[in-house]
């Protein structure tokens, strides 16, 4: 849960001006799960986003679709405007000479690849993690449709925005911290509602009708997901056809490829000096050319595929600017006789685009920046506290059919991809708002997963091979195992802060980052933006317009709220209960979320 301070500014309503075959598309290709979305026919009475039994409705019938679209993954609490012009004049900042403007490119750039020829977009590929002297500089063993890397995984991340990640990280000249080295990591993101659905085998109806996958689905989205395939569950290859409705919800291939630097600046390429640096590269695919080889598209900008063109021009964008509600259209390239391109912008969350590199800075830290006087993108890029997420088993599925996808058989990939993340974590002390003086929490949290002595090693060696994810931090260690936390905190970390608040959370400032029992009590409004939805259920009340909720993400939202309802269980198979409860009676509710509602917040 990422906490903001101040509450959301009052937005004008709007009448939304788009057919739904532009919007269809539009959101087909930022994200194919586009089925919460309600149609455009019934635009003046908003619709519930989720109709899970149990999970409230977090939206005002009659709030305009700026505020719908605002509800999640958005920085309003201190808000900065962010649309085309910021997503240009960042990418301007990280990348002035445009050097990676394709996913190839950037691939080349960081080493994985040897030169754009070898890189394949669909179809398995050869992953080399372990060539001695790699470096990055081309003195790897590089060959057509080989990537080298130092660890990779294939997880589903169930914990906030639900896709399956493909997923490779790598360090140069080597991952020694005392190198200070560049890493650079990068996702491939697949989605997973094909496999739930009951018409193709599925039972949970994920994500439309629960807040998590069964582990068969699982399994099946993972496999498919390492085969890289392109189209549809039933093998057609129309994913974004707008004659074919259900192709969207069925569609297999991979959404969109997000990567990160932990690099120097663009105009210092020598320096020191090392920042987080995000770019997102939409996935497109449609139809194939006069040699029958599909058409296939990586790139930061809107890109007009065979039919796409037409379509995307027409299709409006919430303008995050105004705030008020208006749209403008969406620009692609080539031609472009309107203005520059605009920038890819995710549609993360299943109810609207939200511009690049805030919609990613919610979870891996930092805030979205101001522009200049001049219209530029403020320090080159570098944005303070953006780093990179560790891979958290507690938050995480994987296979259950023995092959090489498992827990068991990734543990090591994924330690040595937690310690490549280490990298981009400060390891001086800060006070953390509370009195403490400590290193941020996900330094502790990664050591500690892999301490050898139990839950309350002290050990920082990380000398175990496999993640521990009930080790306690010691700041949530209550007084019968030797920490400064009241009995009760341990059980509120476990169920409540690790499934829930951690993933995003790791990366806010250390007043934020939940580190201690302390301080995830310094955050006066947790109870009411953790609670409230509840208490604004018609007949006797409506959500209040544009609210922000916590969790952030709104699959995490539901699956919050679904515990209140009947057990959920982890991937590690843990079980999840009553954790809305949980909260607040750990907030002095004893009578859990009914007894915060009574009070009239």
């Amino acid at each position: 849960m990422a906490i903001q301070t101040e509450r959301g500014k009052r937005m004008k309503s709007l009448e939304r001006a788009e057919t739904t075959k532009a919007f269809g598309r539009a959101v087909g290709i930022g994200l194919v799960l586009v089925c919460l979305l309600v149609s455009f026919s019934a635009v003046a009475q908003q619709q519930p986003l989720s109709t899970v039994p149990g999970v409230p409705n977090v939206v005002n019938p009659n709030e305009n679709n700026f505020q719908r679209a605002t509800h999640f993954l958005t920085f309003l609490g201190s808000f900065k405007p962010e649309s085309a012009n910021s997503a240009r004049a960042y990418y301007k900042a990280i990348d002035p000479n445009n050097t990676k403007p394709t996913f190839a490119d950037w691939l080349v750039n960081a080493g994985f690849i040897g030169d754009r020829s070898q890189w394949h977009p669909y179809g398995p590929q050869t992953i080399i993690t372990s060539q001695p002297g790699c470096s990055g500089t081309h003195t790897c063993t590089y060959g057509d449709n080989i990537i080298n890397a130092d660890s990779h995984v294939v997880v589903l991340n169930a914990a906030d925005l639900g896709f399956v990640r493909y997923q490779f990280i790598r360090c140069i000249p080597n991952c020694n911290p005392s190198s200070n080295p560049k890493v650079y990591t990068y996702l491939e993101n697949y989605p997973v509602a094909g496999f739930a659905s009951p018409a193709n085998g599925g039972t949970s109806g994920f994500p439309f009708q629960t807040g998590y996958p069964t582990q068969a689905e699982a399994t099946r989205a993972i496999n498919s997901a390492v085969t890289r395939p392109l189209g549809t569950i039933d093998g057609k290859p129309d994913c974004l056809k707008a004659t074919n409705p259900n192709a969207v919800r069925d569609c297999v291939e991979r959404i969109a490829d997000v990567a990160f630097e932990w690099a120097p600046p663009a105009s210092s390429p020598t320096s020191k000096t090392r920042f987080g640096q995000l770019y997102a590269y939409i996935f497109a695919h449609e139809g194939a050319d006069s040699s029958g080889n599909p058409i296939t598209v990586e790139t930061t900008d809107f890109p007009p595929v065979d039919d796409f063109g037409d379509q995307l021009n027409g299709a409006p964008i919430i303008n995050f600017v105004a705030g008020d509600g208006s749209t403008i259209p969406i620009v692609v390239s080539p031609p472009n006789p309107t203005g520059p391109t605009d920038k890819f912008a995710p549609n993360l969350d299943f109810v609207g685009f939200k511009q690049h590199p805030g919609v990613c800075l919610m979870c891996h830290g930092g805030k979205p920046a101001k522009l200049t006087s001049t219209g530029a993108y403020p320090s080159g890029g570098n944005i303070n506290e953006f780093r990179f997420l560790p891979l958290d088993v507690r938050n995480l599925i994987f296979t259950d059919d023995g092959g090489p996808s498992t827990l068991a058989n990734q543990q090591l990939q994924l330690k040595a991809y937690n310690q490549e993340v280490l990298l981009t974590v400060p390891t001086y002390k800060e006070n953390d708002g509370t009195g403490a003086t400590r290193v941020p929490s996900i330094r502790e949290v990664i050591t500690g997963w892999y301490s050898v002595g139990g839950n309350y090693s002290n050990d920082t060696s990380m000398a175990s091979p496999t993640q521990n994810p009930d080790w306690i931090p010691t700041g949530w260690r209550d007084v019968t195992h030797g920490g400064p936390a009241p009995v009760g905190a341990e059980d509120v970390y476990v169920n409540v802060v690790g499934p829930s608040c951690r993933s995003c959370h790791f990366n806010r400032e250390l007043s934020l980052d939940f580190g201690t029992y302390a301080n995830f009590h310094q955050g006066s409004d947790l109870p009411a933006i953790g609670l409230i939805a509840q208490c604004k259920q018609p007949p006797t009340d409506q959500p209040d317009k544009g609210a922000r909720y916590m969790p952030a993400a709104l699959l995490t939202f539901v699956r919050f709220w679904e515990t209140q309802s009947g057990p959920q269980t982890l991937g590690d198979g843990s079980i999840l209960n009553h954790e809305v409860d949980r909260l607040a009676q750990d907030f002095g509710f004893p009578g859990g979320v009914a007894a915060y509602c009574a009070t009239n917040p």
